[in-house]
């Protein structure tokens, strides 16, 4: 399941995986208590990501630390709402796509969702286009937000980054 990079434990890294959901995970709402929780660890091990689901399956990206990302995804091999974990991708890089935000669940648009199911049935897996279509989804409904004064990053406590289910 875990693929383990060659790689330092402070390296940064970024991974993508997919899990099929156990429970009919339909809308964020129902996602809530998987989002809680990943703000919550995510936040306490500097891992930065996005998270969301398309046709039954989980889509979620990370960034973080080797060690705490071989952590993280040891707890995640266990956990009862996925199975069948596969690590599309893994790579080095130098600075984070979703800097601030310890765990993003945008809402998709219908282009959006149509273009993740295509990504999905790609081989091999494109990270990067990956990236920029979760990272155009989290920028357009973060401006939604902004537009009406609200910034989810600004209500984290202690400075630390927060993300809403809504972005």
């Amino acid at each position: 399941m875990a693929i383990s990079l060659k790689t330092s434990p402070d390296a940064l890294e970024q991974l993508i995986y997919v899990s099929i959901d156990t429970r009919e995970v339909t809308n964020p709402i129902r996602a809530a208590d998987i989002l809680a929780e990943a703000r919550r660890n995510n936040a306490r091990d500097d891992i930065t990501g996005v998270l969301t689901f398309t046709g039954g399956r989980f889509v979620q990206i990370l960034e973080g630390r080797n060690d705490r990302l071989e952590d993280l995804l040891a707890r995640l091999a266990v956990d009862h709402r996925h199975r069948d974990l596969n690590i599309l991708e893994r790579r080095t890089i130098t600075h984070r796509d979703f800097q601030g935000w310890d765990m993003v669940s945008p809402r998709l648009a219908r282009s959006q969702i149509d273009r993740l199911n295509i990504l999905l049935n790609q081989t091999p897996t494109d990270l990067d286009a990956y990236v920029d279509l979760l990272a155009e989804a989290v920028h357009r409904q973060a401006n939604a937000l902004a537009e009406y004064g609200y910034d989810p990053r600004e209500d984290a406590p202690d400075g630390q980054s927060a993300g809403s289910p809504t972005a």
